[in-house]
């Protein structure tokens, strides 16, 4: 970014107008409060338009009109300026072009509380010929000579577009976009300033959250780095003492090979050329053969001495056993090592993304919700579980799920009953299982709880005096009945037979029961059920189709 020397420079048609001489000395203060965040901004990373408009502090401030794209040129930019006219005496309020072209971002303004019509040009970069020294405001009062001064500043060369050998991105300086907005008119308020700070607050802690997140799994993938290459190396490591032991053993046979190959040129019996017909032919095993076989050579032929063919054929066993013995260890070290290399691949340990921290784990703590299959560490869920124990809710549901409104499956108990539960929670977790089949009886005479089945329950009946009002009962049903049909009071009225008495006090007349594993939603006017869910799609789905037809307040 330039540095901050601004500059102000009116058109010619401008000098004599008093009241915008006036305007440009009295708010020089407020161009240096515009060019303020620019001096903020220390990275030197581009932003694209959208992107910045999406920042709370613009997106409250501005509106968002439209785009225009299209060649530089002087019927571009009259369009471009004519529109921004049209919207500021239409909206009555100041609008703003940005106009991009890589890598000039031009500004362009059409001021709406001024007596006749005025264009301002915001340049950050400093040109030679017009404003050497840094960033400059430039006043127009005419379409044609505000768009006439954009040609002249955003000139390009026409002969690229006609050269087609040309690339396209060299191309593309010939073109603009025009991204216009409108002021609003009524700026921001103290409560909207505040909700704009929060709301920046929160996208800064979203993002330092996805920087940290990125940070965690660059880390672990260093160290999976680190360890495979460790592995690789001590892999090279066998390999290298197998290519040497190889190269012993290779050498090893070789000087036997020859030590057999001298002993049997040794061994062999020496004759003159002149009684080479007369003399047989030896095999290595010994045996006799001649093409031209005669009785003088059967006659004086004798057996070969054990002294010069025995030692032959011996070395050449020694040397296969030898070559077998090697080629037997050589299989069973690979093998050994195959199995190394096996064994290592199933104990390596696995690892887990938890859907609640976030944080990578090992299997060791994995702690699976099913059906759903969703993974998350044990102390999370058991921290997630423990607090809707407190809170009486049931069924718990698998958190992924609650966030997954497509999804309808609760989840099964199974999962919570292995997370090591406290002895309290436990104790409420069961109760809670057992309220969506039974009924809670308490005795006044023994003053103990008990729970029955609901259907026992609703079966059996009491007998009672009549001495006027409600037929007494134990446990002061009837005598709750009859004051519920006197006050208007109405019944739950849950397919799991809960019956929860419940009284409006205020609001509307859409109730939610809070018994312990009904999720009943029903309406106290008509007394109907409207749902009985825990997803919420569901939910509001059915309240809706309900109050069409029925009164809400």
């Amino acid at each position: 970014m330039w540095p901050c020397r601004s500059q102000l420079r009116k058109d010619r048609t401008l000098a004599g107008r008093p009241s915008v001489s006036h305007s440009i000395s009295s708010r020089t203060g407020v161009w240096q409060d515009i060019l303020q965040p620019c001096l903020s901004w220390s990275s030197s990373d581009h932003l694209a338009v959208d992107e910045i408009h999406k920042v709370p502090i613009f997106r409250k401030s501005l509106k968002t009109v439209g785009s225009h794209y299209g060649q530089a040129g002087l019927p571009y930019f009259e369009g471009l300026i004519s529109n921004i006219s049209r919207y500021t005496k239409q909206h009555s309020t100041s609008t703003c072009v940005i106009i991009t072209r890589p890598p000039e971002i031009i500004a362009c303004f059409c001021l709406s509380d001024v007596p006749a019509e005025l264009f301002v040009i915001f340049d950050s970069h400093p040109r030679p010929d017009k404003h050497p020294h840094g960033a400059a405001f430039i006043f127009k009062n005419s379409v044609r000579s505000t768009a006439e001064y954009l040609t002249n500043l955003l000139h390009f060369d026409e002969h690229l577009l006609r050269d087609s050998t040309v690339q396209w991105q060299a191309q593309l300086l010939a073109h603009c976009l025009g991204d216009v907005f409108v002021a609003r008119r009524s700026g921001p308020t103290t409560g909207q300033w505040g909700e704009m700070a929060l709301e920046a607050s929160l996208q800064v802690l979203k993002l330092q959250a996805s920087v940290r997140s990125l940070e965690r799994k660059n880390e672990d993938l260093e160290e999976d780095k680190k360890r495979l290459n460790q592995e690789v190396a001590d892999l090279e490591d066998k390999l290298l003492e197998l290519d040497d032991e190889h190269e012993k053993l290779k050498a090893r046979y070789e000087q036997l090979q020859a030590s057999t190959q001298h002993r049997r040129n040794t061994s062999a019996p020496r004759s003159s050329p002149s009684d080479h017909r007369q003399q047989p032919l030896h095999s290595p095993l010994g045996l006799v053969s001649s093409s031209t076989p005669t009785p003088r050579t059967l006659s004086t032929h004798r057996p070969p001495q054990n002294g010069s063919a025995t030692p032959h054929a011996s070395d050449l066993h020694a040397a296969d056993a030898l070559a077998s013995q090697l080629q037997r260890a050589y299989n069973e070290e690979n093998r050994q090592l195959a199995q190394q290399l096996r064994h290592l691949k199933e104990i390596q340990p696995t690892f887990f993304d938890c859907g609640i921290c976030f944080e990578r784990h090992q299997d060791d703590h994995l702690a699976r919700v099913m059906p759903c299959g969703h993974s998350y560490c044990r102390p999370c869920l058991r921290a997630y579980a423990v607090s809707k124990i407190n809170e009486h809710h049931f069924p718990i549901v698998c958190p992924s799920c609650v966030a997954d409104r497509g999804r309808s499956e609760y989840g099964d108990d199974f999962a919570i009953q292995q997370l090591g539960l406290g002895e309290r929670q436990y104790e409420i977790f069961s109760e809670l299982q057992l309220a969506r089949f039974s009924t809670i009886i308490h005795c006044r005479r023994c003053l103990k709880t008990i729970f029955v089945d609901k259907a026992e329950y609703e079966e059996a009946q009491e007998i009672a005096i009549q001495i006027g009002g409600p037929t007494h009962s134990c446990d002061g049903s009837s005598e709750l009945k009859d004051l519920m049909a006197q006050r208007g009071w109405k019944h739950c009225p849950g397919k799991s037979g809960c019956q929860t008495p419940a009284e409006k006090i205020d609001g509307c007349n859409y109730m939610t029961c809070m018994s312990p594993g009904c999720n009943a939603h029903f309406c106290y006017l008509c007394g109907q059920l409207i749902v009985q869910s825990v997803l919420r799609n569901e939910i509001q789905s059915a309240v809706s189709r309900h109050y069409r037809r029925c009164v809400l307040f």
